[in-house]
């Protein structure tokens, strides 16, 4: 009897073990998207940290294009125990910081030292480490990139979520026109229903080509973004191959698998017990042009 009653104690026990195996492997996720457009991004951190041999998690919080909401989401992620906190981009980076100093947080944004995220690349120090997505540099080149496939143009307009965006950013960017000798014209989207007015002042001031400024509002919404750009017939140059498929002309920057495997990478590091404090930053080395070739003559502007 006392060999059934040890067998009948483990046997209860395993459901209670597997239960925190998978609660020590919970990973929240904090995103500006909808369900609607969770996809790739969703996809390729599972396949990332199913091949470390991660559980995947569980909790993914969408804001459903709103970043004001993330301070409730995050809050929610802390409540609910998860072991590592994903926030991606700053909006989501800053409310995650601000609801716990103790989870470990994996933040992606632009400069993550200029957010105050951490103290420094080589040692992040609390309880943040993450990628820094070179957004500065990168949203100025697209600028360059841009002006090379549209030779003639003298006047650009830039796309830029509020949310996002930084003064050091745009001053590069600014600097950058001034170099190439074109004019820019700024307008803002904060939500997805800032979209069709901003597009078509574009166009009615005469705006020859669109820079969609790095953004993961601007990223996740592209579908309702490019049909826009295509009906206005507005060259753009985007950060994501995946914006480019969705009627940019061109996009330039780093790809989304390869942002995913650092991610995963350092999420990995961190469910298995690595500090974030010790666990040094990380930014792309690789980047890619893609020209998007399957825009019909119909809808192709004019170059």
């Amino acid at each position: 009897m006392r060999g059934l009653s040890l067998f009948l104690t483990l046997c209860a026990a395993v459901p209670a073990m597997v239960q925190d195996m998978e609660r020590l492997l919970l990973v929240g996720v904090l995103r500006i998207n909808s369900m609607a457009n969770n996809e790739p991004t969703a996809m390729l951190l599972r396949d990332e940290l199913a091949a470390l041999g991660d559980v995947d998690g569980k909790n993914t919080r969408l804001a459903e294009g709103d970043a004001g909401r993330f301070p409730e989401l995050a809050a929610a992620l802390v409540r609910e125990n998860a072991s590592v906190i994903v926030a991606q981009g700053p909006a989501a980076a800053l409310a995650a910081q601000r609801a716990t100093r103790s989870i470990p947080n994996f933040a992606a944004g632009n400069d993550l030292v200029a957010l105050g995220l951490v103290e420094s690349m080589p040692r992040p120090c609390h309880n943040i480490t993450g990628v820094s997505l070179l957004i500065t540099e990168l949203d100025a080149k697209r600028l360059e990139v841009l002006k090379e496939i549209l030779r003639s143009a003298r006047h650009f307009g830039l796309l830029s979520d509020p949310a996002i965006s930084e003064p050091m950013g745009l001053t590069a960017i600014t600097d950058t026109a001034r170099a190439l000798g074109v004019k820019l014209q700024t307008v803002h989207a904060r939500d997805p229903t800032d979209f069709p007015a901003a597009i078509a002042s574009l166009r009615a001031d005469g705006a020859e080509g669109v820079n969609i400024l790095s953004s993961p509002l601007l990223f996740h919404f592209r579908e309702e973004l490019g049909a826009l750009l295509l009906a206005h017939k507005l060259a753009s140059i985007c950060e994501w191959p995946e914006m480019a498929a969705s009627a940019c002309l061109a996009s330039y920057g780093t790809t989304l698998r390869g942002l995913y495997a650092m991610e995963a990478a350092l999420t990995h590091k961190m469910l298995k017990g690595a500090s974030p404090a010790d666990t040094p930053a990380q930014q792309p080395t690789k980047f890619q042009l893609v020209n998007n070739l399957g825009l019909t003559e119909k809808e192709r502007p004019s170059l």
